[in-house]
């Protein structure tokens, strides 16, 4: 009886433990499986990725391109019209400038034809008036020397015969403004005479006859400068 019990006992153990390795079996086939798939899986995956790096990059690089191109384009398009512009700015300033040029070679003419007609008039006036003096100058000096000459016999100077020089100018009685300029001498006395030729020879006397009267006096004595003081101040 307990051999029977023992053979039943050994053959349930038996029958469990087939029973555990076929369990174990199936576990470790299913696990295989599952692995198998997820390296697959992952694989696919892997390619998809790949794949759409791929795609990715040639949009990326079509669409640099067409950036690119259309950059380009763009800066092409505003160079040429920036030409375009810089050629109109370029013939408006030339013809403002050949304009203003224009104008000054017209004012420049002018005022040349101005100041030339200006010079020629003053010129013209100067010579009329140049004429006009040495014309009186003749006349004065024709009429010193067609007067008949009376001299007079006297000791040191001759006060008259240095006259006649003066009255080219002053007059025959001292009556006249010499040169329409000087004061009229006639009624001076001898004193104020000698003292204002005396001022001319020296320079320190004298206006606007200074100039004229010095060269006239400068190389005259004490001696001559009284005779003509004497002279003067009796007529």
């Amino acid at each position: 009886m307990n051999k029977i019990l023992l053979s039943s006992a050994v053959t349930v153990l038996l029958l469990a433990g087939c029973s555990e390795d076929k369990k174990t079996d199936t576990q470790a086939t299913t696990a295989e499986v599952a692995t198998q798939k997820m390296v697959e899986t992952k694989e696919i995956v892997s390619n998809e990725v790949k794949d759409s790096v791929v795609t990715v990059e040639e949009k990326a690089k079509e669409v640099s391109n067409s950036v690119v191109e259309t950059t380009t384009q763009v800066i092409e398009k505003a160079a040429e019209e920036i030409k375009e512009n810089s050629k109109d700015v370029i013939e408006s300033t030339k013809e403002i400038v050949e304009q203003k040029v224009e104008e000054v070679k017209d004012s420049t003419e002018e005022i040349k034809n101005n100041l030339k007609e200006e010079v020629l008039s003053a010129t013209q006036t100067v010579s009329e008036k140049a004429e006009e003096a040495t014309i009186a100058v003749n006349e004065k000096i024709t009429e010193v020397t067609s007067e008949e000459s009376t001299e007079i016999v006297v000791e040191g100077p001759n006060g008259e015969a240095l006259y006649k020089t003066c009255a080219s100018c002053h007059g025959q009685k001292a009556e006249k403004e010499a040169l329409g300029k000087s004061q009229i001498i006639a009624g001076w006395d001898k004193e104020k005479i000698i003292n204002a030729m005396n001022g001319y020879k020296n320079g320190s006397y004298g206006g606007v006859m200074k100039n004229i009267m010095k060269p006239q006096v400068e190389n005259k004595t004490d001696a001559e400068i009284e005779a003509l003081a004497t002279f003067i101040s009796n007529l």
